[in-house]
């Protein structure tokens, strides 16, 4: 996607001006949720960089600030945090890591407990949805995996089997 100046792009990201969209008092609709992807996807591309130069407090504040300004429950979009999750780990905070991975989780967990409640024959109609909430799920699962967080990872692995056991008829791998 081209190069990037870190610096530069580190000191403009600091300095966006993010106005109350972190704020849980006003609504934020579809249109707003949907511009906070580019923020995300370019954050992320910066954080990315910024490990890979080494510049791990950097990285960790760009981390911090996309967690912050685009909140989980307020603007979804839950695959483009996955980056971040794996960020935390690489820049040394597994506990944060951790902990956006649980939130994460339970986001799927509350999209695929909504899908079992239609009859089966309603959930072949949502197939796409389904599988794809049971695949990110299951991403979270290879960051714990690939960051060599075994512990976590075990933990978290039978519940996502029972969770994927549910939709056995799409005849998705268990972990």
């Amino acid at each position: 996607m081209g190069r990037m100046d870190t610096y530069k792009m580190y000191n403009l990201a600091m300095k966006w001006e993010w106005g109350n969209g972190e704020s849980t008092k006003i609504y934020h609709d579809p249109e707003t949720r949907r511009n906070a992807l580019s923020y995300r996807t370019n954050l992320s591309r910066l954080m990315t960089q910024l490990i890979t130069e080494g510049k791990m407090d950097k990285a960790k504040n760009i981390i911090d600030l996309a967690v912050t300004k685009t909140p989980i429950d307020y603007y979804g979009y839950y695959s483009t945090l996955e980056p971040f999750a794996k960020g935390y780990y690489e820049v040394g905070q597994k506990e944060k890591a951790r902990a956006l991975i649980s939130k994460l989780m339970t986001k799927y967990k509350e999209e695929l407990l909504y899908f079992s409640t239609f009859k089966s024959s309603d959930q072949s109609f949502m197939a796409t949805d389904i599988i794809s909430a049971i695949e990110r799920y299951r991403s979270l699962l290879e960051v714990m995996k690939k960051q060599r967080d075994i512990q976590f990872y075990n933990k978290n692995r039978g519940e996502f089997n029972s969770y994927n056991n549910r939709f056995s008829r799409f005849q998705r791998d268990n972990e």
